[in-house]
């Protein structure tokens, strides 16, 4: 177990909350900047930094410290917008607010991202996948019908167990789809629209908290 101590010398650092309040106060003397700004958004970044230090202390789950932070840091811009009138305090509070809901999403359904298999993964080897990943991608696409498993390997040169990886990281609610005893590209999974609806979805996952419950 990480040491509060140690967690808090980990999340904060004093030359950048230094620097931060320097230039408010900079534009504290140059513009109409409030004086309360000046103090109040160091003082959150100090008290975000704290909360995260007490949560990777007391090992609290992924998504209850999200959940808390979200929560604290969407309070913390809504009074900064309330007190200066700021639309753009008021735009920040809605990033905290996303990060609140989508933690709180996560609780209820019991998702654990700090188990994730991915996070186990080096920086080369993800980028490795993400290679073997686009080979396999082009093949189908130049490919006029669906190939083998056996086909797809002799094209990219991919043995069993990367040819495995990349079905299981690409092939997975990705573009990549089986037809019959082949591989194919499923269209409708790439492209603009494609991205548009992956990053809309994601967006809007965690709305679906706010949905009425439904009797069954």
């Amino acid at each position: 177990m990480t040491s509060f101590r140690a967690a808090m010398g980990d999340e904060l650092d004093p030359k950048a909350v230094a620097g931060i309040t320097a230039v408010l106060a900079v534009l504290y003397v140059l513009t109409d900047f409030s004086a309360g700004s000046v103090i109040a958004i160091p003082a959150g970044l100090v008290a975000l930094a704290v909360l995260r230090a007490v949560c990777t202390a007391r090992d609290y789950p992924d998504a209850a410290a999200g959940a808390l932070l979200g929560a604290v840091g969407g309070l913390v811009f809504a009074v900064l917008a309330i007190g200066d009138g700021s639309a753009i305090f008021g735009a920040l509070a809605a990033v905290p607010a996303w990060l609140c809901l989508d933690s709180l999403y996560d609780l209820r359904l019991g998702i654990d991202r700090s188990s994730d298999p991915d996070d186990d993964i080096s920086e080369e080897e993800y980028y490795l996948v993400s290679a073997h990943g686009w080979a396999v991608l082009r093949e189908l696409r130049e490919a006029d019908r669906p190939l083998s498993r056996v086909e797809l390997q002799d094209r990219t040169g991919l043995p069993d167990e990367d040819f495995e990886r990349v079905l299981e990281t690409v092939g997975d609610s990705g573009p990549i789809e089986r037809v019959g005893t082949g591989y194919a590209l499923d269209e409708s999974e790439t492209g603009t629209a494609a991205i548009v609806r992956m990053v809309g979805s994601r967006l809007l996952r965690p709305f679906r908290l706010l949905r009425p419950a439904v009797p069954r």
